[in-house]
């Protein structure tokens, strides 16, 4: 499955869970993972960074290359009114990257 919405993240990471089960493995309320799916809220980063985990995990065969992520990413987001969800992303990308190289073993 081709993810290229955060509704469609969301709704893959719950990966067959109730939203009510979803919703406490967030640490959110039902309605609002309901408002993440039907694309009326978006999440903070540190739901999407853990829905990007999560769908990582369950679909790992499927994961997109870096460049046909950044592809996408300069496509959806080019849009000057999509500044902020950019700058998100940047902190997101920096993030993992910065956890991935102090993971040991790695």
């Amino acid at each position: 499955m081709e993810i290229s919405t955060v509704a469609e993240l969301v709704r893959s990471a719950r990966n067959g869970l109730s939203q009510k089960e979803f919703a406490q493995t967030l640490g959110v309320r039902q309605s609002t993972v309901s408002r993440y799916e039907r694309g009326k809220a978006n999440p903070p980063v540190r739901v999407i960074e853990q829905c990007m985990r999560l769908v990582h995990t369950n679909d790992a065969v499927n994961a997109p290359t870096a460049d046909a992520l950044a592809a996408k990413i300069r496509t959806e987001l080019a849009d000057s009114n999509m500044a902020d969800i950019r700058c998100a992303l940047t902190k997101l990308v920096d993030h993992l990257a910065q956890e991935h190289a102090q993971s040991p073993g790695e």
